[in-house]
């Protein structure tokens, strides 16, 4: 409970180092609303035009995209420390954090906590909320606590992704090009429904990065949706058992990271 309290104490003093420059903040905040309703409105647009995108209407899709953003929106706020760890070695500050007696993982996620993370939260309400008005989902003691448990699943996986790409910090030092390539760039292939890829890149969205498992795989379940075009019928069910596996991975990657760390004065 006392390094519960710790962590939290560092959490509340990287919000407060946030809130500081409030204008800063602002803009920041109305440049994350602008950008996630300019991409709202494309997918809009491109379903209004096709009327629908591989079999998937405009609220299916909103469907898909509520859940993406939901998951994005708890590592958002949990996990963003992880985005410039890499500055952490390259300026040697790392070492302030090893000589604490905490974890410098938990140290790192706490002393990068966002609160802009709550943007998502409501943005993904939002869209939650659009798709129900066409789908109409029954939204049963059951489903909700699937819904809650996908959600818990998919964060993982993304949370699990930043850890990795992390990790990689340790060997390359910059791995800021990674980051905008796992982290950023591969999740809009989640804003559409896998169905219009590829073979191969649906294998890839599968079983290299599962990022399918966030929204694509899940959300056959909620909208009662064929299976025929899935690798596996059971592959609905599968997104938290694969965030599991996927953070447990990560986890490793960190840990053998942190083994061949070497303190930029040596």
């Amino acid at each position: 409970m006392s390094s519960l309290r710790i962590y939290l104490k560092i959490a509340v003093a990287s919000i407060k180092s946030r809130m500081e420059y409030r204008a800063s903040f602002t803009v920041f905040l109305f440049t994350l609303i602008m950008f996630y309703s300019a991409q709202a409105l494309t997918i809009s647009v491109i379903v209004y035009r096709f009327k629908t995108i591989g079999g998937w209407s405009v609220g299916e899709i909103a469907f898909l995209y509520s859940i993406l953003i939901l998951s994005m929106g708890i590592v958002s706020s949990v996990f963003s420390g992880l985005i410039e760890f890499y500055t952490h070695i390259r300026e040697g500050t790392y070492d302030r954090i090893l000589l604490r007696p905490l974890s410098p993982l938990g140290q790192v996620v706490m002393g990068g906590f966002e609160i802009s993370g709550i943007v998502h939260l409501v943005l993904g309400f939002t869209a939650f909320w659009i798709a129900n008005q066409f789908q109409h989902v029954e939204w049963n003691l059951l489903n909700i606590s699937v819904f809650s448990v996908v959600i818990l699943g998919g964060a993982m996986i993304l949370a699990s992704i930043r850890i990795m790409i992390a990790s990689i910090a340790f060997y390359a030092v910059n791995n800021s090009s990674l980051v905008h390539l796992f982290v950023f760039s591969t999740r809009e292939f989640m804003l559409y429904p896998m169905n219009i890829y590829s073979t191969g890149l649906k294998f890839i969205l599968t079983f290299v990065l599962p990022l399918g498992f966030i929204n694509y795989y899940p959300a056959h379940y909620f909208l009662n949706k064929s299976s025929a075009d899935l690798f596996h019928p059971w592959m609905t069910f599968g997104t938290f058992p694969v965030g599991v596996m996927m953070l447990a991975i990560s986890l490793v990657m960190w840990k053998i990271g942190g083994r061949s760390y070497e303190s930029a004065g040596a």
